[in-house]
C-alpha cells in the first residue's frame, strides 16, 4: 500500500497561507524567487495496501467482534484479518474542493479511486458456500480473494491459513452442548460457535464484574462513615433551623421595639419642630428687642457726642491753635536733631567702612596662613606617605629576614639529618650554623627595631597632622565669625541711616499737615451751625421712642423667660428617654455578643469534626485506590491470557474462584470490621454518657457561679447605692454646715456682689465706649454730608470766585473735616484707654475674690473625699470577692468549652445510624438550656435595671425629704422663734419695697436732671452759634486774602503737571519700542521652539522607522525559517516514502513467493501487518499532530509580528497619504 502522494507546498511571501502548486508558482506571484525552487517529485505508487485504511477498517472490525484473545503475529484466523480490507467504509462520493488539509484531500480522493475500482473488479462470489468445511484447498479463481468480508452470507469463503488452530480447536465437553461432541462426531467447534462461547464467557465476565461494583458500592454506603455523615447533616439541618427559627424570632421583636422607637422619634420630632417654631418666634423677638435697644443707644450717644463736641469746640479753639504752633517747633526742633543724627551716622557708615577695609586685608591674611597650612599639611601628608612606604619596606625587610631565619632553620635541619645519616659530627660545621643563626637574629632584632621606630614616626606624623587639621579648622571658623559680624555692623549702619532719612521725611510731612491743620481749625466753627435745630426735634422723638421701646421690652423678657422654663423641661426629658434607650442597646449588644462567641464554638467545634471526616475520607480513597490496583492487576492477568481457548477458559475458572476467594475474605474482614465497629461504638456511648454527665455537673456548677456572681454583683450594686445616699448626705450636712456658716460668709458674698456689681458697671462703661465709636463713625458721615450742604451755601455765597478758587475751598474744607475727625478719634481712643484701665482693675479684684471663694471650695472638696477613701477601703473586701467569683465562673466556663469540644472531636466518625438520636437530643437539650440561661440573663438585667432606677429614686425622695426636715429644724431652731423669724421676713419684705421705690424716684430724677441739662445745653448752644456768625464773617473776609495767594500756587502746579504729562508720553513712547523689541524677541522664541519640536519629531520618528524595520526583519526571518523547515520536512517525508515503498515492494515480492510455493496464486497480494507496526503508526501520527500544534503555535507569535507590521505600514502610509493633501491643499 502506498501512502498519499503530498505536494511540494508553496508559501506565499506577501501572504500567510501555504498554497499547494504543484510545482508552478502562486496566480498572485508574477514573477520567481530563490523561494520558488521546486522540489524534484518522485513517481506515484500503487494505491493498494492503505495501512490508514486498514487501520480504521480493524478499528471497526474490533468494534463488531469482541476477543479477549492477545493479539499474537500470525496466530489469528484470516476472518479476523479481513477487517482491514472491508470496502463498506470506503467514500462514495468524490471530496469537497475547500478540503483544509492536503493530506486529508489526497486521501479522500485515493479512497474514493479505490472504491470505483474495487466495484468494477467484483463479477459475484467467486467460492461455493458448499465447500465451506473441506480440508483440503480446491482449484478456483482467486482473482477476487482478501477484498470481501466474511461477516456477510453470499461472500465467498475465504481460504484459512496453514498455521492456523482455527480448524481443528479441541475443547472439553460444555454443558450447553447436551454433554455429546460436536455434531460431526469429532471433538471441534466452529468459529461461530467459538465466538457464542467467548460472547457467553464476556457476559458471565461483565456480570461478576458487576456484581462487584454493586458489592463495593453496598459496602462503601454500609461504612459508618457515610452513616455518620447522614447523621450530621440532619443535627446541623435541625441545628440551623432553629437557629434560623430564633434570628427569625429576634428580628421580630428588634422590628417591633424598632417601630415602637420610630413612634417615639416621630413624637420628639413634632415637639422638636414645635420647640423650634417657638424659639423662632422667640428669636424674631429678641431681634427686634435688640434692635431697638441699639437704635436708642445710638441716639442717646448721639447726643452726648453732640453735646461734648459744643463744648470742647468752646474750649479747645485756642489751645489747638497754640497746641499747634507748638507742635510746629517741636518737629522743626526734631527735624534739626535728626539731621544731625543722620550725618553723625554717615560719618559712622565712613568709618566702618575704613574698618572693612582693614578686616579684609585682616582677612587676606588670614587666607595666607591658610594657604601656608595647607601646604604644610600637603608636606606632612608626603611626609606620611614616604613614612608608610618606608614601613612598608621595613616589613618587608623583615618578612625577608624571618624567610632567611626559617631558611636557615630549614637548612640546619637538613644539615642535622645528614649528620646523623652519615654518623659524624664535626664541631667546626657546628660552630659555622651557629653564628650563621646569630647573625640571623641579630639582623632580624635590628630590623624590628628600625620597624618600632618607623611605627612611632608614623603615629607621630599622624598627631601632628591632625594637630594642624584642627588649627586650620580654628581659623576657618574665626574668619567665618568676623566676616559675620562685620557684615552685620554694615547692615545696622545702613538700617539706621535708613531710619533716619525716613524720619526726616516724615517730620516735613507732619510739619505740612500742622499748616493745614492751623487752616482748618479756623473753619470749624462753620461745621455745626445748622445741627442744632434737627437735634432738637430728633430728642423729642427719641424720648418717645424710648418709652415705648422700655414697655416692649419688659413684655418681651416675661415672655423670655417662660419659653426658657419649656425648654429646659423638654430637654431634661428627652435626656431620660435618651439615657433609657442607651441602656436597652447596651443590652442588646451584650445579648449578641454572648449568641456570637456560642456560634463561634460551635464552629470551631463543627471544623475539627470536618477535619476527622476529611482524615476518614482520605483513608477511604487510598483504600479504594488500593482496590483499583488490585482490580487492574486481575485485568492485566485476564490480557495476558493464553490465545487458546481451554487455557483461557481454565485462567478464566481459576481467576473467578480468586475472586470469590477474595470475596469470601473481604465479607469476613468486614464481619470483623463491624464487630470491632459495634464495640467502638458502645464504648464511645459510654464515655459520651460519662461526659454528658460531667457536662451537666459542670453546668450545674457554672449555674451555681452565676448565682453566686450575681448575689455579688446585687451586693455591689447595694454599696453603689450606699455610697450615692452617703453622697447625698454629704451634701446635705455640706449644705447644713454652709447656711450655720452664712453669718460668717456674708461678707465674703457682700464683697463678691460689690465686685460683680463693679465688674457689670465696667462692662457697661466698655459696651458705651464701643457705642460712642460706632457713632461716630456715624457722625462722621453725617457731618461729611453737612460739610456738603455748608459747601454749596458757600459756592453760592461766592459764586464771582473762579473754579480754581471753589477746588481748592473744597480741599481745605475736606482737609479740616479729616483734622477734625482725627482729633475726636483720638480722644475716644484715650477715654477708652481709661475704661480699659478700670476694667483691669476691677477684673483683678474679682479674680482675687474669687480665688478666696475657690480656696473655701477646695477645702470642702477635701473633706468629701477623705470621707470617700473611708467607703473605698470598706468596699476593696467586697469588691475583690466579686472578681474571685467572677474568675471562679471564667474557669467554669472554660471548662465547659473544653469537654464540649472533646465530645465532639472524640465522637467517632464510623457511629451507625441508632446512634444520630442520642446526639441530636443532647444538641437539642444544651441548646434549650443555652437559649433559656440567655433569657434568665436578660430578664436579670432589666430587673436590675428597674431595680437600680428604683433606688434612685429613693435617693432622691430621701434627699428631698432631708431638705424639707432641715428646713423644718431651720425654721424650728431654738435660737429663733417664728415671731422673730415671721418678723425678720416682713422687715426684709418692706425693705425690698423701700428699694424698689427708691430705685423708681431715683429714674425720676436721672430723667428730669437730663431734661434740665439739654435745655441748658440748647440754650448755650444758641449763643455759642450767634458768635460765630459774627466770627465767620471775619474769617470770610481773611480767607479770601489767602486765595489769592492760592491762585499763584495753582498756576505753579499747572506748569507742573504739564511737565510730568510731558515725561509721561516720553516714557510710553519708550514703552511701545521695548514692547515691539520684546514681541520680536518672542516671535524668534515660537520659531526656535517649532524648529526644535519638528527635530525631536523627526528623531522619533526616524526611531520608530528603525523599530519597524527590525520588526520587518524578525518577520521575514521566521518567514524564510519557516519555508526552510517545510522544505526540509517534505524532503525528508519524501525520503521516508521512497524508502517504505521499497520496503512494501520487497515484502510483496516475498508474499508472492510464498503464496506460490503454497499451490494459491493470489491476484493482489497482501501483506500481514504485525500490532507493534500500527502501534508504531499512530505513535507517529501522535508526534506529528503534536509537532504541527508545536509548530503552529510559534508561527503565530510571528503571525502577530506580521500582523503588527501591517498595521504599522497602513498608518505610516495613511500619514503619508494625509501629508500629501495638506501639502496639495496648502499648494
Amino acid at each position: 500500500m502506498a501512502l498519499p502522494y503530498i505536494d511540494t507546498p508553496r508559501t506565499e511571501i506577501d501572504a500567510n497561507a501555504t498554497y499547494m502548486t504543484n510545482g508552478f508558482r502562486s496566480a498572485a506571484r508574477n514573477s520567481l524567487s530563490a523561494l520558488d525552487s521546486v522540489e524534484n517529485s518522485f513517481q506515484s505508487p500503487s494505491k493498494d495496501h492503505d495501512l490508514i485504511k486498514g487501520l480504521e477498517n480493524g478499528r471497526s472490525q474490533k468494534r463488531s467482534e469482541f476477543s479477549l484473545k492477545t493479539p499474537r503475529a500470525g496466530s489469528r484466523p484470516n476472518p479476523m484479518r479481513n477487517a482491514f480490507h472491508d470496502r463498506r467504509n470506503l467514500p462514495t462520493v468524490p471530496p469537497a474542493k475547500g478540503e483544509f488539509t492536503p493530506m486529508l484531500n489526497s486521501i479522500a480522493r485515493n479512497n474514493f479511486i479505490r472504491h470505483n475500482n474495487s466495484t468494477r473488479r467484483r463479477s459475484g462470489p467467486k467460492t461455493p458456500a458448499a465447500l465451506r468445511n473441506t480440508p483440503g484447498l480446491p482449484n478456483m479463481d482467486m482473482t477476487g480473494y482478501g477484498d470481501d468480508s466474511t461477516n456477510l452470507d453470499g461472500d465467498p469463503t475465504p481460504v484459512p491459513q496453514m498455521a492456523s488452530s482455527a480448524q481443528s480447536t479441541p475443547l472439553p465437553t460444555l454443558p450447553g452442548r447436551n454433554g455429546t461432541v460436536v455434531g460431526d462426531g469429532y471433538n471441534m467447534m466452529t468459529l461461530r460457535e467459538q465466538e457464542n462461547v467467548i460472547n457467553k464467557l464476556d457476559k458471565e465476565n461483565f456480570g461478576l464484574k458487576l456484581k462487584i461494583h454493586f458489592l463495593e458500592q453496598n459496602f462503601k454506603l454500609a461504612k459508618p462513615e457515610f452513616a455518620q455523615a447522614a447523621i450530621q447533616e440532619n443535627t446541623e439541618l435541625k441545628v440551623t433551623k432553629l437557629t434560623m427559627e430564633r434570628d427569625l424570632h429576634q428580628c421580630k421583636k428588634s422590628l417591633r421595639r424598632a417601630e415602637q422607637d420610630l413612634a417615639g422619634c416621630q413624637v420628639e420630632l413634632q415637639e422638636l419642630q414645635a420647640n423650634a417654631r417657638r424659639r423662632h418666634v422667640n428669636e424674631d423677638l429678641q431681634k427686634e428687642l435688640d434692635q431697638l435697644r441699639d437704635d436708642l443707644e445710638n441716639k442717646e450717644n448721639e447726643l452726648h457726642e453732640l453735646q461734648e463736641e459744643l463744648e470742647s469746640v468752646k474750649e479747645n479753639e485756642s489751645e489747638r491753635i497754640q497746641q499747634l504752633r507748638d507742635e510746629i517747633q517741636d518737629l522743626q526742633y526734631d527735624l534739626r536733631q535728626k539731621n544731625e543724627l543722620v550725618e553723625s551716622q554717615e560719618d559712622e557708615i565712613e568709618n566702618l567702612k575704613e574698618k572693612q577695609q582693614n578686616e579684609n586685608s585682616s582677612v587676606a591674611e588670614l587666607e595666607a596662613e591658610l594657604q601656608r597650612a595647607k601646604e604644610q599639611l600637603e608636606d606632612l601628608q608626603s611626609s606620611l606617605e614616604q613614612a608608610k612606604s618606608e614601613a612598608r619596606e621595613a616589613k618587608s625587610k623583615s618578612e625577608e629576614a624571618v624567610e632567611a631565619k626559617e631558611q636557615a632553620v630549614e637548612d640546619l635541619k637538613e644539615l642535622q639529618d645528614e649528620m646523623t645519616d652519615k654518623s659524624f659530627y664535626t664541631k667546626g660545621l657546628s660552630r659555622q650554623l651557629e653564628e650563621k643563626a646569630h647573625k640571623l637574629e641579630d639582623e632580624l632584632n635590628k630590623l624590628r627595631k628600625e620597624h618600632n621606630i618607623l611605627e612611632e614616626n608614623f603615629q607621630n606624623k599622624t598627631r601632628d597632622v591632625a594637630k594642624f587639621e584642627e588649627e586650620i579648622e580654628g581659623l576657618k571658623e574665626e574668619l567665618s565669625a568676623e566676616k559675620a559680624r562685620m557684615q552685620d555692623d554694615l547692615d545696622l549702619a545702613h538700617h539706621e541711616r535708613d531710619i533716619a532719612r525716613r524720619e526726616r521725611d516724615d517730620i516735613s510731612e507732619r510739619l505740612h499737615e500742622a499748616d493745614d491743620d492751623i487752616r482748618t481749625g479756623e473753619n470749624a466753627k462753620e461745621i455745626l451751625k445748622t445741627r442744632h435745630d434737627a437735634l432738637t426735634s430728633e430728642s423729642a422723638s427719641l424720648q418717645r421712642d424710648l418709652a415705648q421701646a422700655k414697655a416692649r421690652i419688659s413684655n418681651l423678657e416675661e415672655q423670655m423667660e417662660a419659653e426658657r422654663d419649656q425648654f429646659m423641661n423638654d430637654t431634661d426629658e428627652l435626656r431620660l428617654q435618651h439615657r433609657v434607650q442607651l441602656d436597652q442597646l447596651h443590652d442588646e449588644i451584650e445579648s449578641l455578643k454572648h449568641d456570637i462567641e456560642d456560634r463561634e464554638g460551635q464552629h470551631a467545634a463543627d471544623r475539627d469534626r470536618w477535619d476527622s471526616l476529611k482524615r476518614n475520607l482520605e483513608l477511604q480513597k487510598e483504600k479504594v485506590e488500593q482496590q483499583a490496583a488490585g482490580y487492574k492487576r486481575t485485568i492485566d492477568k485476564l490480557q495476558n491470557v493464553e490465545t487458546t481457548l481451554s487455557g483461557r477458559e481454565g485462567k478464566l475458572q481459576d481467576i473467578i474462584e480468586s475472586e470469590k476467594q477474595r470475596h469470601l475474605q473481604d465479607e469476613e474482614l468486614l464481619n470483623r470490621q463491624i464487630k470491632e465497629l459495634n464495640d467502638d461504638i458502645a464504648s464511645r456511648r459510654q464515655a459520651a454518657e460519662s461526659q454528658r454527665q460531667e457536662l451537666l455537673s459542670v453546668k450545674e456548677e457554672l449555674r451555681g457561679a452565676r448565682r453566686e456572681e450575681s448575689s455579688l454583683r446585687e451586693k455591689l450594686q447595694g454599696l453603689e447605692d450606699e455610697i450615692v445616699v452617703l453622697q447625698a448626705t454629704l451634701e446635705e450636712e455640706r449644705a447644713f454646715a454652709g447656711n450655720q456658716q452664712k453669718s460668717g460668709t456674708s461678707d465674703l458674698e457682700k464683697q463678691l456682689q460689690t465686685a460683680n456689681k463693679e465688674r457689670q458697671a465696667a462692662r457697661d462703661k466698655l459696651a458705651n465706649a464701643n457705642i460712642e465709636i460706632h457713632n461716630l463713625r456715624m457722625s462722621s458721615a453725617e457731618l461729611e454730608a453737612e460739610r456738603d450742604e455748608l459747601q454749596s451755601q458757600i459756592n453760592r455765597i461766592q459764586g464771582q470766585v473762579d473754579d480754581t478758587y471753589r477746588l481748592d475751598q473744597e480741599k481745605i474744607d475736606l482737609r479740616k473735616s479729616k483734622l477734625r475727625l482725627e482729633n475726636d478719634l483720638n480722644r475716644l481712643k484715650d477715654e477708652k484707654r481709661a475704661l480699659l484701665e478700670t476694667k483691669d482693675k476691677l477684673q483683678v479684684d474679682l479674680n482675687n475674690e474669687i480665688e478666696r471663694a475657690a480656696a473655701e471650695e477646695n477645702r470642702l472638696l477635701a473633706e468629701i473625699d477623705q470621707l470617700q477613701d473611708k467607703l473605698f477601703i470598706s468596699s476593696e473586701r467586697r469588691d475583690r470577692e466579686l472578681v474571685s467569683a467572677k474568675s471562679r465562673a471564667e474557669r467554669l466556663e472554660l471548662r465547659v468549652q473544653e469537654l464540649e469540644t472533646l465530645l465532639n472531636n472524640q465522637a467517632s466518625p464510623r457511629l451507625e445510624a441508632s446512634t444520630s438520636p442520642d446526639f441530636s437530643i443532647l444538641r437539642r437539650s444544651l441548646e434549650d438550656a443555652r437559649h433559656q440561661e440567655r433569657d434568665a440573663l436578660q430578664r436579670e438585667s432589666t430587673l436590675k435595671a428597674s431595680i437600680r432606677d428604683l433606688k434612685t429614686r429613693i435617693v432622691e425622695l430621701e434627699r428631698e425629704n432631708h431638705e424639707l426636715k432641715a428646713k423644718e429644724l431651720s425654721a424650728h431652731s431654738p435660737n429663733k422663734s417664728p415671731s422673730t423669724s415671721l418678723k425678720v421676713q416682713e422687715e426684709l419684705r418692706s425693705l425690698r419695697s423701700q428699694l424698689l421705690d427708691m430705685h423708681k424716684s431715683m429714674k425720676d430724677l436721672k430723667t428730669r436732671n437730663l431734661e434740665l441739662q439739654h435745655a441748658t445745653i440748647h440754650e448755650e448752644e444758641r449763643k455759642d452759634l450767634h458768635e460765630l456768625l459774627k466770627s465767620s464773617t471775619l474769617e470770610a473776609e481773611s480767607l479770601a486774602v489767602r486765595l489769592s495767594e492760592r491762585d499763584a500756587r495753582v498756576n505753579e502746579l499747572r506748569t507742573h503737571l504739564r511737565r510730568v504729562r510731558d515725561e509721561r508720553a516720553l516714557s510710553a513712547k519708550k514703552a511701545e519700542a521695548t514692547q515691539r523689541e520684546l514681541e520680536s524677541l518672542q516671535d524668534r522664541y515660537d520659531t526656535l521652539l517649532d524648529e526644535l519640536t519638528q527635530h525631536s519629531e523627526r528623531n522619533g520618528r526616524h526611531a520608530k522607522e528603525i523599530r519597524g524595520l527590525g520588526k520587518e526583519i524578525m518577520w521575514l526571518r521566521a518567514r524564510l525559517v519557516r519555508e526552510e523547515k517545510f522544505r526540509r520536512d517534505l524532503a525528508w517525508s519524501k525520503g521516508l516514502m521512497e524508502l517504505g515503498e521499497r520496503v512494501r515492494i520487497a515484502c510483496n515480492e516475498t508474499d508472492l513467493k510464498m503464496i506460490a510455493e503454497m499451490g494459491v496464486k493470489p491476484h493482489s497480494p497482501r501483506k500481514k501487518f504485525n500490532p507493534r507496526l500500527k502501534l508504531k503508526a499512530v505513535a507517529c501520527t501522535v508526534l506529528a499532530v503534536c509537532r504541527m500544534q508545536k509548530m503552529s503555535a510559534e508561527w503565530s507569535k510571528s503571525k502577530s509580528l506580521g500582523e503588527g507590521l501591517r498595521k504599522a505600514k497602513g498608518e505610516v502610509l495613511k500619514k503619508r497619504e494625509s501629508m500629501r493633501r495638506k501639502s496639495r491643499i496648502d499648494w
